[in-house]
C-alpha cells in the first residue's frame, strides 16, 4: 500500500545499518516501531531519508507523509522511502 499518511508515536529506534539485497543492492537503514490509537507497527526509515530523524526521540508525536507498508514474514511495516516526508508534531 503506497502513498499513507499517518500521525504516530516514537516508541523505539535503533542505530543505523546497512543491508544488501538479493540483488546486491547496499542500502542504509534505521528501524523502529510507532503507535497510534490502531495500536503498533514496525518502522523502517531508508537511506536520505534517514536524515529526517534528526532531533527525533522516543515519545515524539510525527507525521507521516507518502510512506507505504510491506510485509516481512508476515510482520507489516511503515516505510519512509525518498519521496516521503517526516514531519515533528510536538518539537
Amino acid at each position: 500500500m503506497e502513498g499513507v499518511d499517518l500521525e504516530v508515536s516514537i516508541l523505539r529506534l535503533e542505530e543505523q545499518r546497512e543491508v544488501t539485497t538479493h540483488s546486491g543492492i547496499t542500502h542504509v537503514l534505521v528501524e523502529g516501531e510507532v503507535e497510534d490509537d490502531s495500536g503498533n507497527i514496525r518502522l523502517t526509515v531508508w537511506n536520505e531519508s534517514i536524515e529526517q530523524l534528526m532531533n527525533v526521540n522516543l515519545g515524539n508525536r510525527l507525521e507521516l507523509k507518502n510512506c507505504y507498508i510491506t510485509s516481512f514474514k508476515g510482520v507489516l511495516a511503515v516505510n519512509v522511502g525518498r519521496d516521503s516526508k517526516v514531519l515533528q508534531l510536538d518539537e
